[in-house]
């Protein structure tokens, strides 16, 4: 990951072996500098999978991350990447809420 996570949470979870298998696999690899590095980040993955399908698919997603390149204005810099992706989850679950559609 680019940057330590600033607000983190000590949380357990039980992953399936073949999962772990795979996460320390990518660690020895040099993917990752550890485990708990390569958790956070398939959490971060599985946020923005999400998100995505929150926005209503890849090419929306990539319509709005464009539209937010685009804008000088918009100053958005370094963010924390939950803090990111939970915002724009509540946001789009809004808009399904909004719409009617089951989020």
């Amino acid at each position: 990951m680019n940057r330590p996570l600033q607000k983190a949470h000590l949380v357990s979870v039980n992953l399936p072996a073949s999962a772990v298998e795979a996460l320390d696999a990518r660690v020895v690899a040099g993917e990752f500098a550890s485990l708990d590095e390569a958790v956070t980040a398939a959490l971060l993955e599985l946020e923005h999978f999400r998100a995505v399908d929150l926005l209503g698919g890849e090419a929306a997603f990539n319509a709005l991350a464009e539209e937010v390149e685009a804008d000088p204005s918009a100053g958005m810099g370094e963010v924390d990447a939950f803090e990111f992706l939970h915002a724009l989850k509540s946001r789009y679950e809004q808009m399904a809420a909004a719409r009617g559609d089951r989020a």
